[in-house]
């Protein structure tokens, strides 16, 4: 097996801590552990034993986690080491060498890379900035074939910030259920919706539909390294079987801190943090855009950590935000990584004080540059 270099993750894991702005983080400002839990459960993390727990999640997260989805039991969902891990077992499980992989792209391109690796024959159908990044469902049935397995898509979506509204979303699934694909959401934004409506997950609307989530976006807590499946549970039964192969188990006190994220009360309290702060920061960011319209346009998130924006100067996405970097401290992500120059990616869940500094910078470059 050969992976390609997943240049998102290798540019942001050499750079993002060497920088004085680090706008490239798709979530939200993270709690530190006195800001989430109370001084009770404070003391109880400190009780937890440090030992082997389930493999497939402990059982009352696993319940807990259902119960935030339709008629599901705790036999439909397994607890992984963040939501990357749910997509490579996903991945692993549901898909072999020879099948076909369509993917709505831009998407965050894990599964993507993982499953050209493992021989998928992957597909993919583009997301237009024209349309406001809806996808065409013209093109997707241009690509399906009889050796089509799966579609997978990113909703809300990494890295544009758009969503689909319901009709959408309902076309989508009667299309995957009238070529009898499997549908695979990664839905670790959901929740994150800046109008506080918050979308329906795509495994509540079909049959056939295996989802991705966690706590590491809309939920601000990617050091706790939680995520999930939810699906039929013969699938899930399934992914159980590669995780045996991969990490073993979670973290017991990260489950035990998740348990206690995921209840109805914790959670909606979370997300309130979440959009307060993003909504603050897409305020911002569209007065920025307004005053440096010349340069810089964009279709503004309706969910999600980040702004995917269009420059109009005459230099690459990768060589910009190196020059950026070097010269300003400041780290963006180039659109290159999704394969889409002339665009960056820019962090929106940061303080806001962060989010205008950055801001400030990446302005004064442009003028001065170009």
């Amino acid at each position: 097996m050969e992976l390609v270099e997943f240049t998102l993750e290798r540019i942001q894991s050499l750079y993002e801590n060497t920088v004085d702005h680090n706008l490239s983080d798709s979530g939200v400002h993270p709690y530190t552990m006195r800001e989430l839990l109370t001084q009770q459960q404070i003391e109880e993390v400190l009780n937890v034993e440090l030992g082997y727990g389930w493999t497939n999640g402990a059982p009352e997260l696993r319940q807990s986690v259902a119960n935030l989805y339709d008629n599901r039991s705790a036999d439909e969902v397994i607890i992984t080491n963040g939501s990357a891990e749910a997509n490579i077992l996903m991945v692993m499980s549901m898909l072999e060498a020879g099948d076909e992989l369509v993917v709505v792209v831009p998407n965050y391109l894990q599964i993507w890379g993982f499953a050209k690796a493992l021989g998928i024959i992957v597909r993919e159908v583009p997301l237009r900035e024209d349309t406001g990044w809806q996808p065409d469902m013209d093109e997707l049935a241009n690509v399906i074939s009889p050796r089509t397995k799966m579609i997978t898509i990113c909703h809300p979506n990494n890295p544009t910030g758009s969503t689909l509204p319901r009709d959408s979303m309902d076309t989508l699934v009667a299309f995957a259920r009238k070529h009898d694909l499997w549908l695979h959401a990664d839905e670790v934004y959901k929740g994150s919706e800046l109008d506080g409506v918050e979308s329906p997950s795509f495994v509540d609307l079909y049959e056939k539909c295996i989802i991705t989530s966690g706590l590491s976006k809309a939920i601000a807590l990617p050091g706790l390294r939680i995520g999930w499946l939810v699906g039929p549970k013969d699938k899930i039964y399934k992914t159980w079987q590669s995780k045996d192969y991969t990490s073993i188990t979670a973290g017991a006190v990260s489950e035990y801190i998740a348990n206690i994220v995921v209840q109805p009360t914790k959670r909606a309290e979370i997300l309130v943090r979440s959009r307060r702060i993003l909504n603050e920061n897409v305020a911002l960011l569209s007065s920025w855009l307004d005053n440096n319209a010349n340069l810089f346009s964009c279709i503004l998130p309706k969910a999600g950590g980040m702004a995917f924006v269009r420059y109009s100067m005459d230099i690459n996405s990768t060589e910009l935000v190196h020059k950026l970097r070097e010269d300003r401290s400041i780290m963006l992500l180039p659109g290159d990584v999704y394969g889409m120059d002339q665009f960056i990616r820019l962090g929106i869940g940061a303080p806001k004080s962060h989010i205008e500094q950055g801001l400030k910078h990446l302005s004064e470059y442009a003028t001065s540059n170009f």
